[in-house]
């Protein structure tokens, strides 16, 4: 079990401000104080050990500040796995590589077990993630559309080789795929078949919309829990988005007549969609830049949490296709291990968590495997952003209501006074009051989730919002358990 250490850095009047939100150790001095940052400070890239000194510097403007010094000295002296989470609000504290972090003996955090680096979206105006609901089937929907990627095919082959592997001989994961590259799709469309028949994996399969409209209905009608992007991303002066290419698209690239694809899906759009999603549990942006903020605006994977979904990764700068390859080969084998040790935990609970945090360690070994890490950035830019300061929480979904019949219309049948009333009956009970017993505790996940929010980073609402927000999130849950616009349960201002 481990314990997450969190440490804030936002800004004040232009200046950097740290302090711990969140540690395993007792903490001098936790509160405000300035850090010494400055971008234009850091090293550019191609500098000799570019990817050192840039850690280096923010090593040494985190212990600038008392309180998290000693947590870092700490961390670096205990064998325990605490995940460093670094909480950032829509801020130029965003664009700082803080996965690059390391200690006084220029050894990276991210690159240990113990401490797998992650980013916390500290928006006060998101409201509290809903607990994730896991069911018979974990539905994942792989969007692979990258234009002049000649070997994309590989993108398929990897997360198909972790789902096949992660299935067995009982497949718990359905897979769709909306492929590009008419290549591609012949590819997937030519193997169905057998993996039908040697693994009993179903792979639903689609070509690419030519609209990014009518692209995000089509996700939303799916309804996915993970949805996997690779494709290009851009965040620059120009906006953010997500870059995908038709078939169209690919056949005129071919013969020298487009530069990019025609489909755009811009920051603002993905932020809908992950709003719009009834049960999404991560988005997974294997696109250039979709973890870089631009001047004024948080990055799209930031957006898409703040919006949203429960955890997204992204890459920080721009990545070579055979690292995106890396990242798919390392990160899902894990992923749905983890997955299944949560389904495992809801057989004997009602709620449990997860923590996706592990992970990145896996995929950043694997990037940065034969390379010199001090020099070659490629591993420090898969970057991890999660919503709230718990880990996420998962429930058991609960199967939807069977349709009940219409009663039969009664035929009248005389029956003679001599005959005794036939007794009533009365049903066993213990059916329905364990199902009682579960119902119960998953309002109690969500009411205690929604009161902590209250107390928190709810305060920054007036009471009002606070109301309108707890409506929306508690819609299903008795209103007697609710708590009040305080995040208690002694009050009646419900």
């Amino acid at each position: 079990m481990s314990q997450r250490t969190i440490v804030a850095v936002e800004t004040m009047d232009d200046m950097f401000i740290g302090k711990i939100v969140r540690a395993p150790f007792a903490v001098a001095e936790p509160g405000n104080k300035r850090l010494v940052l400055d971008a234009d400070a850091l090293p550019a890239p191609g500098e000799d050990e570019v990817v050192l000194k840039r850690g280096q510097k923010l090593r040494d403007a985190l212990r600038s500040h008392t309180g998290i010094c000693g947590v870092l000295d700490n961390l670096s002296q205990s064998n325990a796995h605490n995940p460093l989470f670094v909480q950032l609000g829509p801020t130029d504290a965003e664009g700082f590589n803080w996965e690059a972090l390391c200690d006084t003996k220029d050894a990276f955090f991210a690159l240990d077990t113990r401490w797998p680096i992650a980013r916390i979206v500290a928006d006060v105006n998101t409201p509290p993630r809903p607990p994730s609901e896991m069911g018979r089937w974990v539905r994942v929907l792989a969007v692979i559309s990258a234009l002049k990627i000649k070997d994309q095919h590989k993108e398929w082959e990897r997360l198909r080789n972790a789902i096949v592997a992660a299935n067995g001989d009982a497949p718990w994961i359905r897979l769709k795929v909306l492929a590009g590259h008419p290549d591609l799709y012949k590819a997937i469309d030519d193997e169905k078949a057998d993996l039908k028949k040697d693994s009993d994996l179903d792979v639903e399969l689609g070509t690419l919309e030519d609209s990014a409209t009518f692209l995000t209905q089509e996700i939303r009608a799916w309804a996915p829990n993970i949805l996997h992007f690779f494709c290009h991303g851009h965040a620059d002066a120009l906006g953010q988005s997500l870059e995908l290419a038709t078939a169209r698209d690919h056949l005129l690239a071919e013969a020298g007549g487009v530069e990019a694809g025609s489909v755009n899906l811009g920051a603002a759009s993905l932020a809908t969609l992950a709003s719009s999603l009834p049960n999404a549990w991560l988005l997974v942006l294997n696109c250039c830049s979709t973890g870089k903020p631009v001047p004024g605006m948080s990055s799209m994977a930031s957006q898409a949490v703040a919006a949203g979904f429960p955890s997204a990764v992204a890459m920080f700068e721009p990545v070579e296709a055979s690292d995106a390859y890396n990242f798919t080969r390392a990160f899902y084998p894990g992923a749905f291990e983890a997955l299944r040790q949560v389904g495992k935990a809801l057989g004997a609970s009602t709620s449990t968590t997860l923590e996706w945090t592990p992970l990145m360690h896996d995929v950043r070994a694997a990037i940065s495997d034969g390379k010199p890490t001090a020099s070659s950035p490629e591993w420090s830019l898969p970057v991890l952003y999660v919503r709230g300061l718990e880990a996420q929480v998962f429930i058991a979904a609960q199967p939807a209501p069977a349709p009940v019949p219409a009663p039969p219309v009664p035929t009248p049948t005389p029956t003679p006074p001599s005959t005794p009333p036939a007794p009533i009956p009365v049903p066993a009970p213990a059916a329905a009051a364990d199902e009682s017993h579960m119902q119960g505790e998953q309002y109690r996940v969500q009411v205690e989730e929604m009161a902590r929010w209250l107390a928190t980073a709810g305060q920054q609402l007036e009471p009002d919002d606070r109301r309108r927000v707890m409506e929306y999130a508690l819609k299903d849950v008795p209103r007697p358990l609710w708590p009040n616009v305080e995040g208690r349960f002694d009050g009646d201002d419900r």
